[in-house]
């Protein structure tokens, strides 16, 4: 029987990068980069231990440790009959939507949502999730798109409860108030790709009162969140539960959202390298095969998205203008500037006729 497949939040935040994606992710006959790349930058960017040290600051909480669904999901609700409980990970369902939340506090009817990120945060900025034309700013959006479909999926599951969204962030005005408080988070190899955080030993009085993270509500952005419309390929102005509606009978189905080949196809983790090419398929060559009509020859001359710097890609894109061998000399209009050397539209142009010579001395970002 074919395991049911469920939309999580790191499959949706997959499908708002590019909603194609959702077709390849898991399966194991697309070659995806990605896969290691996303466990070693945890690590990089402190997040399981920014995590561990989150769950410090709401003691006595009950950790589902379980990575299997089903019981992930009945330790969930069986804590969830308490009154008032602190959970760890917690499971929650509603439909084909699934979420593991790395804090939820139950009080009464009241549940409050904590997404931990390892990131700085400044809490005398005014309005910090915004820009200057007062929209998200791109920065955060990823983050905020995160929380919003965890408040989602608890507002489909829980309809009778009020629920709070927060992100916990790193206070950047914050002073760790001791020198050892990071040796207390020991990261212990469990596997291959597996890493836990062990404690070498419990937080102090005063660790504990001078906090270095810092919770945030986000309810007003969630809510920005849930009354924008985008465009997902041929359907237009797609209100956001109609976007995750559409991601997830999708992604159950293995059913391709087609998406127009852009510039984000150049950080596009489903290609394949000479040493993987013939045991994995390319994504990306696929998804410009079914758009372009292009052939495996095509793929050896390089394209608009190889120009360095170049800011009209997505607009040479839209002109059926792909490869570099179609670009001009006005596209770029190379003009020097105050600075020592080539300026970056000559050193553009200089790329693109290297390319179209054949000049061995070509070179790709």
């Amino acid at each position: 029987m074919k395991k049911k497949k469920h939309l999580t939040k790191s499959r949706f935040k997959l499908a708002c990068e590019c909603p194609t994606k959702l077709f390849y992710t898991g399966n194991s006959e697309y070659a995806d980069h990605n896969q290691v790349d996303k466990f070693l930058k945890a690590l990089a960017e402190g997040g399981i231990q920014v995590g561990e040290l989150a769950k410090c600051y709401f003691p006595s909480g009950f950790d589902i440790k379980t990575p299997d669904y089903e019981q992930s999901l009945a330790e969930t609700n069986e804590l969830l009959n308490d009154d008032k409980v602190i959970i760890y990970e917690a499971a929650i369902q509603a439909g084909n939507l699934f979420i593991r939340s790395d804090i939820l506090v139950k009080e009464g009817n009241k549940l409050e949502l904590y997404e931990v990120k390892a990131k700085s945060f400044d809490l005398n900025e005014v309005n910090p999730f915004r820009n200057a034309n007062g929209a998200i700013d791109s920065k955060w959006n990823p983050y905020l798109s995160d929380v919003a479909f965890q408040k989602h999926v608890l507002q489909l599951a829980f309809p009778d409860y009020e629920i709070s969204a927060h992100l916990m962030l790193v206070d950047k005005n914050a002073k760790c108030p001791t020198d050892g408080l990071h040796q207390k988070f020991k990261l212990v190899k469990i596997s291959k790709n597996k890493t836990e955080v062990k404690m070498t030993g419990t937080l102090t009085e005063e660790e504990l009162d001078s906090p270095i993270l810092c919770k945030v509500n986000v309810d007003k952005e969630c809510e920005s969140i849930f009354n924008s419309v985008e465009d997902v390929g041929s359907n237009k102005s797609m209100s956001f539960k109609e976007r995750v509606d559409l991601f997830a009978e999708h992604y159950a189905s293995d059913t391709k959202i087609s998406m127009p080949i852009s510039t984000r196809c150049h950080s596009c983790e489903f290609y394949t390298t000479d040493s993987d090419s013939e045991s994995k398929l390319s994504g990306k060559k696929e998804c410009w095969k079914e758009q372009l009509g292009w052939n495996d020859e095509d793929f050896n001359e390089p394209t608009v998205l190889d120009v360095l710097n170049f800011r009209k890609k997505d607009k040479m894109i839209q002109e059926g203008r792909i490869k570099m061998s179609a670009l001009t000399k006005e596209d770029v209009n190379p003009t020097p500037d105050d600075q020592a050397g080539y300026s970056r539209t000559q050193r553009q142009w200089l790329q693109i006729e290297k390319s179209q010579n054949n000049d061995e001395e070509f070179w790709i970002d």
